[in-house]
């Protein structure tokens, strides 16, 4: 019996983790969207490409830290690309390759926004 009280156990906790999971990113995403016109997939985009600063940030960068397909990714690139928050460059020695680079804007955009990101999962983290 004691086998099953630990799957329920589980269970539940995980029901727990993903509830706060979804209150947490559709709060994120509200504040994102509504403060700084971001999406909360396009934040977390714009944040990894600002965290690639000093050595260049590929596509193929980008797809090793996201959960997201290459397709999607290319379509939130664009988006922030149209927006003026990051650019993309060809690389000089292979030009299948893609580097994308944060604008002073996108840092700008991104520092702010980074501040409503940060409180929201610690207030997230707090009530738990």
């Amino acid at each position: 019996m004691s086998s099953v009280n630990t799957t329920v156990d589980v269970s539940a906790r995980w029901r727990d983790l993903q509830v706060t999971y979804l209150n947490t990113a559709a709060e994120l995403e509200r504040t994102l969207q509504q403060k700084h016109q971001l999406g909360l997939s396009e934040f977390e985009v714009l944040d990894s490409v600002a965290g690639y600063v000093s050595e260049g940030c590929t596509m193929r960068n980008l797809v090793d830290v996201t959960p997201m397909t290459q397709s999607a990714l290319s379509r939130i690139v664009d988006r922030l690309v149209k927006a003026g928050l990051v650019k993309r460059n060809t690389c000089d020695y292979d030009r299948r390759a893609l580097f994308v680079g944060i604008t002073d804007e996108g840092a700008a955009v991104h520092a702010a926004a980074k501040n409503d990101y940060d409180a929201l999962l610690q207030k997230a983290f707090d009530a738990n």
